[in-house]
């Protein structure tokens, strides 16, 4: 039998999993989004994870899927916790291309330089997840559809999506992944989640203050983490830590960034999220984060 396409539905392990059986069919593929939770229905690559859920690879396909498409319907009828976190996978488009952007010999995913036009996308994306992600939070815990759903969505989906393959990659990403390696984390917490710790490393990284009060106070408002015990990670445990700076270090986009990144400096950055953390939640509370963690998973 001749099949035509294949069309993958559901969330982004499916989205991944589904792109990487059509490139070995050599088949187009249309990625039809059940969530709004990641960046991966745009892209031409899929994350590898092991049984265990610990990122193993990325395989890369020579084309874009053939179609996206996405009915916001859906997305509003689906748990908040799962746009909030696409919005924690999202913000981090600007700061890591803009990273790969400032610096000389950063590399986009496919190992090009940067494009004009997909740091422009990215730095959008941020403007609209700040002007429009709380309002979009709101909107689907009513179920409702509305212009600032539809505008989040499109970020969190397609902005996203360009912006991190054609701009490229950095620190968060690097946390990110790192963190899947700790199973109390990678089971009860989502990839959006581990981003947005990773995006407040890389501002700590940087020490790029102003932004870093921005994004730590929009996160806590929507209700993405801003401490590593909200992801079930025990900052005591010194062997977890290891394991995570040891995989950010070596994970190849963390070159990215605009400096030479030390083991020394990234812990520094990475144990400093809580005490950041603190700070943020005497100015806003962490009553959206709680709300969205003990809300059932489906409706």
């Amino acid at each position: 039998m001749e099949l035509d396409c294949l069309i993958a539905v559901g969330g982004g392990k499916c989205i991944d999993a589904g792109k990487f059986i059509a490139d070995r069919l050599r088949i187009p593929v249309v990625i039809v989004p059940t969530l709004a939770s990641n960046d991966a229905p745009c892209s031409a690559l899929s994350v590898m994870y092991s049984p265990e859920g610990v990122m193993s690879g990325v395989e890369f396909f020579k084309q874009s899927p053939a179609l996206v498409l996405v009915d916001t319907r859906i997305v509003a009828n689906s748990p908040e916790r799962y746009l909030v976190a696409g919005m924690g996978d999202a913000l981090a488009t600007w700061y890591e291309a803009h990273a790969c952007g400032t610096n000389i010999r950063g590399k986009s995913c496919v190992g090009a330089r940067p494009t004009l036009a997909a740091e422009a996308i990215s730095e959008v994306c941020a403007a609209t997840l700040f002007a429009d992600g709380a309002a979009a939070a709101s909107a689907v815990r009513k179920s409702e559809v509305n212009d600032v759903l539809e505008r989040v969505v499109e970020a969190n989906t397609l902005l996203s999506g360009i912006g991190f393959e054609s701009g490229g990659l950095a620190c968060a990403h690097s946390i990110a992944q790192g963190l899947t390696l700790i199973p109390s984390v990678q089971s009860d917490s989502l990839h959006g989640e581990m981003v947005a710790i990773g995006l407040l490393t890389q501002l700590l990284l940087e020490k790029r203050n102003d932004e870093l009060q921005k994004v730590a106070r929009f996160m806590a408002l929507v209700g993405l983490p801003v401490e590593l015990k909200q992801i079930s990670f025990d900052a005591s445990n010194r062997e977890h830590v290891s394991q995570v700076i040891d995989f950010a270090m070596n994970f190849p986009f963390l070159q990215n960034e605009p400096f030479p990144v030390t083991r020394e400096a990234l812990l520094q950055s990475f144990m400093s999220v809580d005490e950041l953390g603190n700070q943020i939640k005497k100015q806003t509370g962490d009553s959206a984060f709680v709300d969205l963690r003990a809300k059932p998973e489906s409706r």
